[in-house]
């Protein structure tokens, strides 16, 4: 593919949602296996810019440097997978989470929910460092089993979704915090999991503190850290 194609278009209002007819020929014509990354984090945080580098590109999925939202449903551009033909990578760009002009408070979810149980790899794109705001854009990871039902020998099941869901790429963009714990240097991976990680007790607070970082670490098991 030359360029980027919407994959799942929204509606009019901002709601709804439906597979673009050009982008299931694309796919119907790919012979290879699938390599699929998404990338989901908060409205105008660059998701776009970081598909592009991914694809080598300097352009493609579209940029702006304005408050209006670019990406709207979720867009797809093809093409062979890095240092490996054997494979096609498809890119997959959703639409900025928590956006002022969507319809609907549910359509963060399905868009991340969708984002999730398509890829291979799932890119979470945030600014700074890993912070309460960041990690606030998370928070649908809690909603994730109100939108996925499992069955298993007709039983529904809801504690095996783990198995099913991609890597977890937490990317830091602009980050200027220094990596050292206690006096030691420590790498991306350990600062994530030192931000992941539960505090003691069982008061309010740190109920609400766990919650979150409970469901991160019980849904993506397997996770790495990227800061740039």
């Amino acid at each position: 593919m030359d360029a980027p194609i919407p994959f799942i278009t929204t509606g009019a209002d901002g709601t709804g949602l439906a597979v673009n007819q050009e982008a299931r020929e694309v796919l119907n014509k790919i012979n290879k296996p699938l390599v699929i990354v998404s990338v989901v984090g908060m409205y105008r945080t660059g998701k776009s810019f970081l598909l592009n580098c991914l694809m080598g590109k300097t352009g493609g999925f579209p940029l702006g440097a304005t408050v209006e939202a670019k990406t709207k449903g979720i867009w797809m551009w093809a093409g062979d997978f890095p240092n490996d033909p054997s494979k096609a990578m498809v890119l997959l760009d959703t639409e900025g989470l928590h956006d002022p002009e969507k319809g609907s408070r549910t359509h963060d979810a399905e868009i991340f929910t969708l984002a999730v149980l398509l890829s291979s790899i799932l890119i979470y794109n945030s600014k700074g460092a890993i912070d309460s705001t960041s990690l606030d854009g998370l928070h649908l990871a809690t909603e994730l089993t109100n939108h996925i039902s499992m069955k298993a020998q007709g039983e529904e099941i809801g504690d095996e979704f783990a198995k099913f869901f991609p890597m977890l790429i937490w990317a830091v963009r602009d980050h200027h915090l220094e990596l050292t714990v206690d006096g030691e240097d420590i790498t991306a991976k350990e600062y994530l999991e030192k931000c992941l990680a539960l505090k003691r007790g069982r008061g309010k607070d740190v109920t609400d503190y766990n919650a979150l970082r409970e469901t991160i670490r019980a849904f993506f098991k397997n996770r790495n850290c990227f800061l740039f």
